[in-house]
């Protein structure tokens, strides 16, 4: 997998994907101004690079089952599954008990870096949920699939791999400031140890649609309530 790097194309995806990428969706989220259009770049943008790693995977001689993209090992699976239903639960709980503790004002700011992710009509409540899909099925394609099995088999080592991709999943999310990048780096250790433990991106796909789409919802009838 390593040898993805050695070659020209590899290493100019990886590099637009992981370096650049970043700095334009950050550059593109500060210039838009409307929720829908945001949507749609992100959707359109992220999608156009899974299409991209996809074409690269295939001319290259590989497979997706080599990146993660099967059903897993059914013990695995049930084992993960029940990891993952206890740890929605207590960041559920965690959630629940930090917001108590911050102050309208803080509480505000916190809020202000994905202002423009807050679907607040039907429409955009409605394109949330492609969005959630999306940020589901691609973000773990891209930083599960392709870049851990990338950087572990290029360093001979399953830990670097899982730092590397989730500290390049947090830089992906820019936008979000710089507790965004922290928060979303320490969700990207999580849904990595999913991914090398059911041996499957299935998994990750579902949790991350769920937890996309349910804090979609969530923030959506907050500012309803407002």
């Amino acid at each position: 997998m390593s040898s993805l790097l050695h070659q020209p194309a590899g290493l100019l995806f990886t590099f637009v994907l992981f370096i650049v990428f970043p700095f334009a969706d950050a550059f593109v989220y500060r210039r838009l101004q409307a929720v829908l259009h945001v949507y749609l770049w992100n959707i359109l943008s992220i999608w156009t690079l899974t299409l991209l790693a996809v074409a690269l995977l295939y001319r290259y001689g590989f497979t997706l089952t080599q990146f993660g993209q099967n059903l897993g090992v059914y013990a695995r699976n049930i084992l993960t599954v029940i990891a993952v239903v206890i740890l929605v639960v207590a960041v559920i709980f965690l959630n629940t008990h930090q917001k108590r503790k911050m102050t309208p004002e803080q509480y505000a700011e916190q809020i202000e870096n994905i202002r423009k992710l807050i679907p607040a009509t039907p429409v955009e409540r409605l394109l949330a949920i492609p969005l959630a899909f999306t940020a589901g099925f691609c973000e773990e394609f891209l930083y599960r699939g392709y870049l851990l099995n990338i950087a572990a088999s290029a360093t001979k080592s399953l830990r670097v791999g899982l730092l590397t991709s989730s500290i390049l999943f947090g830089f992906a999310h820019l936008y979000q400031g710089r507790k965004g990048v922290i928060g979303t780096s320490l969700g990207g250790i999580v849904f990595g140890l999913i991914f090398l433990g059911s041996r499957s991106l299935l998994p990750g796909h579902l949790l991350h649609t769920a937890m996309d789409l349910t804090q979609f919802l969530a923030l959506s009838k907050k500012a309803r309530s407002q």
